[in-house]
């Protein structure tokens, strides 16, 4: 089962003190990330001040009458073209009958259930496109083809209509149905289905733990196998985190593979999953946990172990399609 498929990109030194990670390429990966995502690309040159809520949106789109009342409206009616779509596919957003169209009226993709900050794409309704809206007034009623994402999990998601208000705010208008993102699809037409395992179920502090992974459909340089405390959330501080290349000055991105992870001799003794994360639109995602891996203390005479060499991938070539 996957957890925290969409954690925040931890702030550097977030954590345990004296939690040992071999992370210094990583870490670079981590701060590109951090730059690539933006609240403020949601409203082009406005910093966000404030989040409005749905129901203080819909107070401020629909001011009160002279008698006090609010004044009544017809909801808007929002349709989508697809229920279910692969990842890269195109989908069109219909809206009739907004209330108060302004220009800059945005569609934004989240996942369904996600904060107000963690959108993974948005238009213009006004121009179907990111870089420029139309001034002034938008269409009460009209529609964009939008497209999903290449790099997206497969799960349920949601584009919500959003709206800027007076002193920098964001509301939540109203929402389109609900779709589904299938999974990728290999070449021998069956779906990804990303996994990782050890070769061992139990460790102890300053050993080395065989790790492998498989079936990540769009690998990237900035992949990486992170060792959590079973349960424990994605935006803490791995106890260690190793790129999928296994080597720090090796960047490559691999669809499956083994590393050797080195397991730092002065963990807390407990059980702990290993996680193959990547970085999507800013967000960690998490691709597949493996099952947990009892980690004991080291024996009391043992001595640290010296610094390891940079370790090598051992790429899994992927089988060809059977011919018919």
């Amino acid at each position: 089962m996957m957890r925290d498929d969409f954690s925040r990109v931890p702030k550097t030194g977030e954590g345990k003190p004296g939690v040992s990670v071999h992370t210094s390429a990583l870490s670079r990966a981590w701060r590109r990330a951090a730059v690539a995502f933006s609240a403020t690309a949601l409203v082009g040159s406005v910093a966000i001040a404030s989040i409005v809520t749905p129901s203080s949106a819909s107070a401020q789109a629909n001011p009160p009458s002279a008698a006090g009342a609010p004044t009544p409206i017809k909801p808007a009616k929002l349709t989508n073209s697809k229920a279910t779509l692969a990842p890269g596919e195109r989908m069109l957003l219909t809206w009739i009958g907004v209330n108060r169209p302004s220009g800059s009226d945005r569609a934004a993709l989240f996942p369904v259930g996600a904060p107000y900050d963690e959108f993974i794409t948005w238009v213009f309704m006004s121009t179907c496109v990111q870089q420029k809206a139309l001034p002034g007034i938008g269409w009460a009623t009209g529609s964009c083809m939008v497209s999903v994402p290449e790099r997206i999990l497969p799960g349920a998601y949601q584009w919500r209509m959003l709206r800027t208000f007076g002193m920098q705010q964001i509301g939540e208008i109203d929402r389109w149905p609900v779709f589904t993102v299938t999974k990728p699809v290999q070449k021998n037409g069956k779906p990804y289905q990303p996994a990782i395992s050890t070769k061992s179920d139990s460790a102890i502090g300053g050993s080395l733990v065989s790790v492998e992974w498989k079936e990540v459909a769009d690998p990237t340089e900035g992949d990486w196998i992170g060792l959590f405390l079973t349960g424990e959330s994605s935006n803490r501080f791995p106890q260690v985190a190793e790129r999928t290349s296994c080597d720090d000055e090796t960047v490559l991105a691999v669809e499956a593979g083994r590393c050797d992870i080195g397991i730092p001799f002065d963990i807390v003794p407990g059980s702990y999953e290993f996680r193959l994360m990547t970085v999507i639109d800013g967000f960690y995602r998490v691709l597949a946990v493996s099952s947990p891996i009892e980690i004991g203390a080291p024996p009391a005479d043992a001595t640290p172990p010296a610094p390891r060499m940079p370790l090598r991938a051992t790429p899994t070539p992927t089988p060809a399609p059977a011919q018919s």
